[in-house]
């Protein structure tokens, strides 16, 4: 009989126990749903493709089921969410806020104990418990050697953490690698900075928010950039790097006429230079080039 209610119609979704489900095709339906908040229009046929294989039905009919609950209702910007759905809605977010909360915690700890394995391991179940596969404030899917990197981080020893604390290399490496590991990055609300670590970092022109962003984002990018020049001086399909990043009021003045450039792996200038001057610090990256057999 339910069989037959699903396919002629006479079906009802309840919102409320769809938000608070354990099953994946059913909060499913709700992730998709509280994409329309804004509205928008309907996604396009890739994205549609990925959602038929968590949907409990094709992507279209979902749709057009919504609409006929009074869920979802086609406005001059596209479709968005009805106020009778809007609970369900809200009650779905507040679920993720709460696994969001849940979550970081536990990563921070395996972070703080310098076990990246595990830290990535929480990640990818955390991911995996996703309707797609990935939340909305977490990065692409990680390399499998993407542990290994974060690591790197918490053991640096590099000229970009001299004059600080040990406490303070401490705390920003930690800070630096949980936003590796996420393949993300936020900026702190002032009061989980602590107070040391805001005096330390803050300078004329960036405060201590803005510091500590700015100075864990070139740890991250030191150890990135490395692992491309020690990955491209080992192979032998790359023989170039080019050096990329913005080129804005930030800029220094050191950094900006090799931006564009491209050089031998093994003539290519180490990043950070120690002679850029930028505010935020040096935010440019190696990019492979990448032969073509016409070069050959």
């Amino acid at each position: 009989m339910s069989f037959l209610r699903k396919w002629f119609g006479g079906a009802k979704l309840d919102g409320a126990a769809l938000a608070q489900s354990s099953q994946k095709a059913e909060y499913a339906q709700i992730e998709l749903l509280a994409g329309f908040v804004e509205a928008r229009a309907a996604h396009e046929g890739g994205e549609q493709q990925r959602w038929n294989r968590v949907l409990p039905r094709p992507y279209a009919e979902m749709i057009e089921l919504f609409q006929k609950e009074g869920w979802l209702a086609a406005t001059p910007g596209g479709l968005q969410v009805t106020p009778a759905a809007q609970p369900f809605v809200e009650r779905y977010q507040q679920r993720l806020a709460a696994e969001k909360a849940a979550v970081l915690p536990q990563v921070r700890k395996a972070l703080a104990a310098r076990d990246t394995g595990e830290a990535l391991e929480i990640r990818r179940a955390y991911e995996a418990r996703q309707p797609l596969g990935k939340a909305a404030w977490t990065g692409e899917e990680p390399q499998l050697s993407h542990s290994a990197l974060t690591r790197r981080i918490l053991f640096l020893n590099h000229w970009l953490l001299e004059g600080l604390s040990a406490e303070t290399v401490t705390w920003l490496k930690g800070y630096a690698a949980e936003q590796h590991l996420w393949g993300t990055s936020w900026r702190l609300p002032l009061d989980e900075i602590p107070l040391a670590a805001q005096q330390e970092l803050m300078k004329p022109g960036l405060d201590a928010v803005e510091a500590a962003y700015w100075q864990a984002h070139q740890l991250i990018l030191f150890v990135e950039n490395q692992e491309t020049w020690q990955r491209c001086k080992g192979g032998d399909h790359v023989r170039r790097l080019e050096i990329v990043g913005p080129d804005d009021e930030h800029t220094c003045a050191h950094c900006r006429p090799i931006l564009g450039k491209q050089f031998l792996v093994a003539r290519a200038p180490e990043l950070p230079p120690r002679d850029c001057t930028s505010l935020l610090g040096c935010r440019c990256r190696y990019e492979p080039v990448l032969e073509s057999y016409e070069e050959r």
